[in-house]
């Protein structure tokens, strides 16, 4: 066990997880990002999972030193199941094909593993960005983000998976991903490690997250049922007098989906698209009847 210590310490493996299916442009962009951000201090074992992909996903991994799954359309959280699987490495980590890591990602992450080895996991902040990769706004989660046991703090919002590293003593630990959520899976993975373990946060954007153009309606009515019942799942943890305290975190994470399809309601009604705002309309509601309700209110407001 000493000399497993001594390799860590010196130089870990980080293994890199990406799942992907069709998106080939997007996909490579993903990769060249790792392995530009590649560090002496640690090796990489870069691991895709292609879910059937049926473009030139493969001509693509070709240029790579990758280790690839592959899968016939069995989706992300099996897909991510069979990646963390495979992993090795000392620490493991995510990465969605759309997403691009910024050159000092894992870097960060050692650094406060080494100062502190109770730590079973250490996230940053994501920067969010446009389809074309550009960079708007603040850093997300918002600082000050303190380490340590956090997982009350946790509940409250869901780091962009990329940002995470994780030792893979502990993914091992917390089990596979739950596949029979329609979303978040990754959220509830990493609560589960975040009830056992303490977490480290710091406050520097370590990826680019893009932002989707618009929203896909039907997924979205899909996962945001997920968000609620992971949250559920997992504040009935804690003792009464913390569930009561954590009650309006849910109602904020309710206050969010439903802002999301009230904004989809209204940009559908100025195209024109009277069903598809009435459809996003009724998903706001059932989500949340009393933000709906505020929302419409200032819009009346604003137009009177």
């Amino acid at each position: 066990m000493r000399g497993r210590e001594d390799r860590m310490s010196a130089h870990p493996i980080v293994s890199v997880i990406v799942t992907t299916k069709n998106r080939s442009a997007l996909l490579q962009q993903a990769l060249d990002s790792v392995m530009r951000a590649r560090d002496s201090r640690y090796d990489l074992q870069l691991i895709v999972v292609n879910d059937g992909s049926t473009d030139d996903t493969e001509s693509v991994l070709s240029r790579y030193p990758v280790t690839v799954i592959r899968t016939e359309g069995i989706g992300m959280a099996r897909a991510r199941n069979l990646g963390l699987a495979a992993a090795t490495g000392d620490f493991v980590t995510l990465l969605d094909d759309d997403d691009i890591w910024l050159p000092d990602n894992i870097v960060h992450h050692l650094e406060m593993f080494e100062r502190h080895p109770e730590y079973a996991a250490v996230h940053g902040q994501s920067q969010l960005a446009h389809a074309d990769a550009t960079p708007f706004g603040d850093p997300v989660p918002a600082g000050p983000l303190s380490s340590g046991m956090i997982f009350e703090s946790l509940l409250g919002y869901m780091p962009q998976v990329a940002t995470v590293l994780t030792r893979l003593s502990a993914a091992r630990e917390a089990g596979d991903m739950d596949v029979t959520l329609t979303g978040d899976t990754d959220w509830d993975w990493l609560l589960r490690i975040a009830w056992r373990h303490p977490i480290g946060r710091f406050e520097k954007p370590v990826m680019l997250f893009r932002q989707r153009d618009g929203m896909n309606l039907e997924l979205a009515w899909r996962r945001a049922p997920a968000t609620f019942r992971v949250f559920r799942r997992h504040a009935r943890r804690l003792p009464p007098l913390q569930r009561l305290r954590v009650a309006r975190v849910l109602l904020r994470h309710r206050g969010h989906w439903a802002s999301g399809f009230f904004d989809h309601a209204l940009d559908c009604w100025r195209r024109g698209e009277s069903a598809e705002a009435l459809k996003a309309f009724s998903f706001a509601a059932r989500t949340s009847p009393a933000h709906t309700a505020v929302l419409a209110a200032r819009r009346l407001g604003r137009r009177s």
